[in-house]
């Protein structure tokens, strides 16, 4: 018989820049499979420091990418107890979040790459916090999330969808799946970009954002 308990963890998170008054916008950004936030962060490195703040929460499960030693990866969760992976995804990044402090009065931009863009997705719509823009990179935003949970957008939100098809993972029908996905949990149609590149992140790309 399986059985839950609660218990009290540490896990790390990453930032890049400082928070200060200068700073004009936020980007919580998450990682895809396989990747570790402080490398993930490194994709963020040309935006203005001054401006720019990033805080990059990390999978809470690690594994050896080749066999059992070497390099290390993270992932935000698999099938196995998924309801309990994801209950724990939106503590942690909600903890996340409060110990930064106040992030109310700076513009929000939520970044999800690959896998990190179901995590993105469902967060967002379980913490309600207001955002500016939604940016989905070669990730699938999560379908199971109900119509009214992004109830509390004003409409003046940009969701951007980055694809490219030299992503060996992309396939044409996805642009429409993805579009009536998004539709149906944020009442908006995304924004198409494509990129040239593969199923990687283009730093120089960010700078549009």
């Amino acid at each position: 018989m399986k059985h839950h308990l609660s218990f009290s963890i540490k896990a790390p998170y990453y930032t890049l820049n400082e928070f200060t008054e200068d700073t004009e916008r936020i980007w919580v950004s998450f990682h895809g499979y396989g990747q570790l936030a402080q490398y993930f962060l490194k994709k963020f490195q040309l935006l203005d420091p001054k401006k720019n703040f990033v805080i990059a929460p990390q999978g809470l499960s690690k594994y050896y990418l080749d066999g059992f030693y070497g390099r290390v990866g993270a992932s935000w969760m698999t099938k196995e107890d998924r309801l309990t992976e994801i209950e724990n995804q939106y503590q942690y990044i909600q903890a996340v979040l409060d110990e930064v402090g106040d992030i109310s009065s700076k513009e929000l931009i939520y970044f999800g790459f690959s896998q990190g863009t179901a995590t993105m997705g469902r967060f967002a719509a379980w913490s309600k916090i207001h955002f500016s823009k939604m940016i989905i990179w070669a990730g699938t935003f999560p379908p199971d999330i109900e119509p009214n949970a992004f109830n509390f957008l004003t409409g003046s939100e940009e969701i951007t969808y980055f694809t490219s098809r030299e992503d060996p993972f992309f396939k044409e029908e996805m642009i429409e799946n993805q579009n009536k996905v998004v539709a149906h949990a944020t009442g908006q149609t995304p924004t198409l970009q494509w990129y040239e590149g593969g199923h990687t992140v283009i730093p120089e790309l960010l700078l549009n954002i």
